[in-house]
């Protein structure tokens, strides 16, 4: 995170501690967010001091099983563990030790087919597995995978089996079926993800039009979601359409399907690795993503980090010092 961003939420927390008190739960949850950016920031010592303060506040006003004081634990957890990396023991020991009292935690106040509760499981997992306790870690993974098939059985019958909430939680029960080495079953979810995401597509572009911004959502993720089956091909090939689409409705200079474009362009890159269809696209438009939208556009600068590695890929390092000159951060 950079430095000016760290700096404003320093402010917001400052502001708020002088409007409304240090413990007051707005304050807390802004603190949160600057530790949280700290830790971004490579500033993990300061990230743990401001948790383990919204900790103790949260713990003395609304208890140690709240919510709020569980996930700000969890959070306390991780970034112990950010700072065990290169072999800090005791940092490890103590974010197994605070990421197991969150699980028993939420375990007691959600329930063991609580998303957040899952979340914790799978966290202390990793914390198990990084401390070489794998026989610990073994038997949570399976609850993991029991709680995620409830979720989903849950979603299915009360959202419908392709609602975007159903999806992300099959998209946690492949993830837990991976972690156990259940590739075959992985696959199965992964498909049924796919599958899913192509009828809400197909049913969000029948009643809403090829390029509203929620057709465009379901079409992207139905898109992104064939990498994890192995098909980048197909993955580009949907994005190329997303991308016409866009042009052909709402003209080739609109921020819309510049964005689309971009993405495009990342897509030839990442997905497909298609370097020379990403150089094409990204020449061909970033003069106009930098004019329609700004120097300082997020799209800008993805294009641009799309284009000097694509040059970097290709041999081609005068054209990326070149471009990263031409288009300055």
């Amino acid at each position: 995170m950079s430095r000016e961003r760290i700096a404003a939420l320093e402010v917001a927390v400052a502001g708020s501690e002088q409007r409304l008190g240090p413990d007051d739960p707005a304050t807390l949850d802004a603190r949160v967010r600057l530790a949280l950016g700290y830790r971004d920031g490579e500033r993990a010592q300061d990230a743990l001091a401001e948790l383990q303060r919204v900790v103790a506040a949260r713990d003395a006003v609304l208890g140690r099983d709240h919510p709020d004081t569980l996930a700000a634990g969890h959070q306390l957890a991780l970034t112990h563990f950010h700072l065990s990396i290169g072999g800090d023991g005791e940092h490890l020991s103590t974010a197994v030790e605070t990421m197991r009292r969150v699980a028993q935690g939420r375990l007691a106040v959600l329930g063991a087919a609580h998303p957040d509760t899952l979340a914790t499981w799978a966290s202390l997992a990793l914390l198990y597995g990084q401390a070489g306790r794998y026989d610990d870690a073994r038997p949570l993974r399976e609850r993991i995978a029991d709680g995620w098939e409830h979720v989903v059985r849950e979603r299915e019958h009360q959202l419908g089996p392709d609602e975007p909430d159903t999806q992300f939680a099959r998209r946690s029960l492949a993830s837990a079926y991976l972690q156990l080495g259940r590739t075959g079953d992985e696959r199965r979810v992964l498909q049924q993800v796919v599958a899913s995401w192509g009828r809400l597509a197909a049913a969000r572009r029948q009643r809403l039009g090829p390029v509203h911004p929620d057709t465009v959502e379901a079409r992207e993720r139905h898109a992104y979601s064939h990498r994890w089956i192995g098909a980048s091909n197909q993955e580009v090939a949907l994005v190329e359409l997303i991308a016409a689409d866009h042009e052909r409705v709402l003209g080739a200079g609109h921020p819309r399907t510049l964005h689309a474009q971009v993405q495009l362009a990342r897509r030839y890159f990442e997905g497909g690795y298609d370097i020379a269809a990403a150089i094409a696209l990204g020449e061909r438009v970033i003069d106009v993503v930098r004019t329609v939208l700004g120097p300082d556009h997020d799209d800008l600068r993805g294009l641009r980090a799309t284009l000097i590695v694509a040059y970097a890929t290709a041999g081609r390092a005068e054209d990326a010092e070149a471009l990263a000159a031409r288009y300055p951060e």
